[in-house]
């Protein structure tokens, strides 16, 4: 308690320099307590799901951003035939409408086998779920209803269970919902995940093709077994499918048993432990510029210190007075930081960063706080140590002489200081150069070609219910006159409608049979398969290569034409023109359908997805192309201003066509670009603020130790002066010493910096970790930096006063 009084008394006696060094440890400490936050909450918090490290997901080798897709004969042999999952189960998503007692309401779907609850090891918050043991005839009209939409919709109320409600027009019985938390395994990232529960049979004739992906898989490991048996059972079952002829591994790599918590993070986890890092090394520094703060302080204290000894003080005694004095800064320092990290958290919530999973449910918890706490301890024993151990061992003689007026720092202390800043410029340079190959990656990212127009473009999507629409001329015949009469709407320049957004979901393929070209075994010619109406590839704003877009007369009357991507027209007709080649769905016979137009790539499952074959079929002829007409279609429309103001005009046609059909995920087209950047937006963002913090600290550093210098050496300098060198002389002579010490940080830094940005490289595109321009760029601008950091005590150096000079 005497120490902890004695200490804050010193505190109060030198307010500016206790504001300053708590000031800094609250910057590094919020820092670290804001982003731990998130990475305890995102990284080390297991899924919300029983034993989640026995669940594994179904995927194949493919592109980043895109899903895997299974059959149904694929799921069911999984299972049958492999003896290393204990279950297998699967879902498909999709949207449904919510009618009856309110307003309609759109609200995201998924169809699950029975067995998925019990395979992900969630019981349900209230009644029951679907289990394995359910018959498709027995649940074929059930539901599970999820908790936010109970909540909303239903008020919470324990009376829903057993009532039936309108999904999609039809009566289903309600018999459980399911906990908060609970999410399906790829919807982490989603701000719309599902909230219906539907039965899906995966014996139904719908799902007996081989050729008909549609589902996502995931599993749970039988004891004792690990991924790569998985994995290695797996590949024996697909040759053997090969073999059979009923499925053919095109990329030659097959698919594995992925760790679920590895897919449901994916790239964020790096990002995340990348922030995690950054923030330390803030903290380091911010250490190193109070410990420089504390040494510099201690020079007038070497007296002090020197009649503590004298009187008896044990070096241990004296230890134990200076660390609480930084422990007093470090607690006042920490509590800041906690309020700093409260608002940061806060300010991060408010702006939605999309990407990140579970972000939503970080918060400064009494976890959070016992680690801010640890923190706290930790810091003030780090950045007072170094001072206190110096301090504790006075030479009484050398005290004396380095402590009298006009005295000089001890040269042991000084080159101590001075490593402190070559430091804190190292590390700032391994910051700088990391969050500068973000910020050039992130820059190339933004110039990818989407291959459409996002500017002026108002996207809705829409599903009609089977119930009010019973077959697909209905569907066809309405969804076409809305586009129509939208292409009306005044402010209005074009419309058309697509089954899925590109950048808003993976899109799936479809196997095809070409004209004229025998199938080998093991080939499986393929392409992603899109659906749109007349005007969509002009709404769009989509680059036409050769023949012609899709015209209002291809409609289920006339013969099945397509619109295929460069991509699929160079890798099934190398060397010959595509346009009035043939080819049908499927390896059964089908209906040809004949190319008649070729697009530029669209960047549909991902920015960042290499080049993908592509086929458009018109809305009106999908169904006699040999598929079901797709009811659940977005509509763009192309304005001539805001795409926002015409929203009213469109919910009102709509609502004039039928008051029951509500709208989803209304947006424009400039936000789903902008959400295909979020995370790297993200990512980028933080690390720039973290970076440019610990620029400004270690400028902070560089300046107080040439300040420190120029205050020692005042006497020297007015002597210098008296006899005749000139301001430039002094302000030169200033200027090397911090400079030196700036350069030489330089120097260690940028070696570091080529040794751990391997860290980042997987976060890059179209740039190096040994960017040339990049390498070039940060030692100049922290050059910079570091001579204005200079420069001010050099210029007050340079202006001195001899006479006042030498009379102090």
């Amino acid at each position: 308690m005497s120490d902890l009084t004695h200490s804050l008394r010193r505190a109060l006696r030198a307010p500016g320099f206790a504001a300053a060094a708590v000031l800094t440890l609250a910057l590094g400490i919020g820092a670290n307590t804001a982003i731990f936050s998130v990475v305890r909450t995102v990284l080390l918090q297991p899924l919300p799901y029983g034993n989640p490290d026995r669940l594994v997901m179904v995927w194949g080798a493919l592109d980043r951003g895109e899903t895997t897709w299974l059959s149904g004969p694929e799921v069911r042999s999984y299972v049958e035939d492999t003896r290393v999952f204990s279950s297998v189960a699967s879902y498909t998503s999709g949207s449904a409408n919510l009618t009856g007692g309110q307003e309609p309401e759109r609200v995201a779907l998924a169809a699950v086998s029975p067995n998925l609850f019990q395979t992900l090891g969630v019981p349900p918050h209230a009644g029951r779920a679907f289990t394995g043991s359910d018959t498709a005839a027995l649940i074929a009209d059930h539901v599970v209803l999820g908790h936010g939409l109970w909540q909303r919709r239903f008020g919470g109320s324990s009376d829903i269970i057993g009532q039936t409600i309108q999904v999609n027009g039809e009566g289903r019985l309600v018999i459980g919902v399911m906990p908060e938390s609970f999410r399906l395994p790829l919807e982490f990232n989603s701000d719309r995940p599902s909230e219906i529960w539907v039965p899906l049979d995966e014996r139904s004739a719908n799902l007996t093709s081989w050729g008909n992906h549609s589902l996502i898989g995931v599993a749970r490991l039988a004891d004792g077994l690990t991924e790569r048996n998985a994995t290695s059972a797996m590949r024996a079952l697909e040759e053997q499918w090969v073999r059979d002829g009923n499925w053919s591994n095109r990329d030659g790599a097959g698919r594995a048993a992925i760790p679920l918590h590895d897919l449901v993070l994916g790239d964020v986890r790096y990002a995340l432990w990348v922030l995690l890092g950054a923030v330390g090394v803030i903290l380091l520094i911010a250490c190193a510029n109070v410990a420089n703060l504390m040494l510099a302080r201690s020079d007038e204290r070497h007296r002090e210190v020197a009649v503590r000894a004298a009187l008896g003080a044990s070096r241990a005694r004296i230890v134990r007075q200076l660390l609480t004095e930084s422990t007093l800064l470090a607690a006042a320092g920490g509590v800041l930081g906690a309020g700093l990290a409260w608002v940061g958290m806060r300010l991060m919530l408010a702006v939605r960063p999309e990407g990140v999973p579970r972000l939503a449910d970080a918060t400064i918890d009494g976890a959070v706080l016992a680690f801010t706490a640890v923190l706290t301890i930790a810091t003030g024993a780090l950045f007072g140590l170094a001072p206190a151990l110096q301090l504790s061992k006075p030479d009484l003689n050398r005290s004396l002489k380095e402590g009298g007026r006009g005295g000089t720092v001890g040269r042991g202390r000084q080159r101590f200081r001075d490593g402190l800043v070559v430091v804190q410029m190292a590390f700032s340079v391994v910051l700088l150069i990391g969050a500068a190959l973000l910020i050039r990656s992130f820059v190339e990212l933004r110039r990818i070609d989407l291959g459409f127009d996002e500017r002026n473009a108002l996207t809705v999507r829409t599903t009609l219910m089977p119930a009010a629409y019973p077959n697909g001329k209905d569907v066809v015949a309405f969804i076409e006159t809305l586009r129509q009469r939208l292409a009306l709407l005044p402010g209005v320049r074009s419309v058309g409608a697509t089954r899925l957004l590109p950048l808003t979901g993976t899109i799936g393929d479809w196997s095809i049979t070409i004209d004229g070209r025998p199938r080998a075994q093991g080939e499986n010619p393929n392409g992603d398969w899109q659906v749109v109406t007349p005007g969509y590839f002009e709404t769009m704003g989509m680059r036409l290569v050769r023949g012609r877009f899709f015209a209002e007369t291809d409609d289920a009357d006339a013969p099945i034409t397509a619109v295929i991507n460069e991509t699929m027209a160079n890798r099934y007709w190398p060397g010959d023109d595509a346009i009035g080649k043939r080819y049908h769905l499927g390896t059964n016979p089908r209906p040809w359908i004949t190319v008649v137009g070729i697009v530029g790539q669209v960047r549909h499952n991902a920015l960042t997805e290499s080049a993908r074959a592509e086929m458009y079929v018109p809305h009106g002829q999908w169904s006699a192309a040999g598929a079901g007409v797709p009811r659940a279609m977005t509509f763009v429309v192309r304005t001539d201003a805001s795409p926002l103001a015409v929203l009213p005009y469109v919910r009102e046609t709509v609502r004039s066509m039928d008051p029951s059909l509500p709208l989803a995920d209304v947006r424009t087209l400039e936000d789903v670009a902008r959400s295909a950047l979020a995370q790297a937006r993200f990512t980028t963002t933080l690390l720039a603020l973290f970076a440019t913090l610990a620029l400004a600290l270690a400028a902070i550093g560089i300046y107080g130790v040439v300040a420190l210098v120029v205050t020692r050496r005042q006497q020297e300098i007015g002597v210098r002066m008296a006899l005749g060198a000139r301001p430039a002389v002094i302000l030169g002579m200033i200027l090397r010493r911090g400079m030196a010490l700036a350069g030489a940080g330089m120097v260690v830094g940028i070696v570091a910096a080529a040794l751990v940005t391997g860290v980042v490289s997987s976060m890059l595109y179209g740039v190096t970790r040994f960017d040339p321009m990049t390498f070039a760029v940060v030692p100049l601008l922290l050059a910079g930096v570091a001579l204005l950091a200079c420069l001010i005590p050099a210029r007050r150096a340079a202006r001195l006063d001899p006479v006042e000079a030498l009379r102090e």
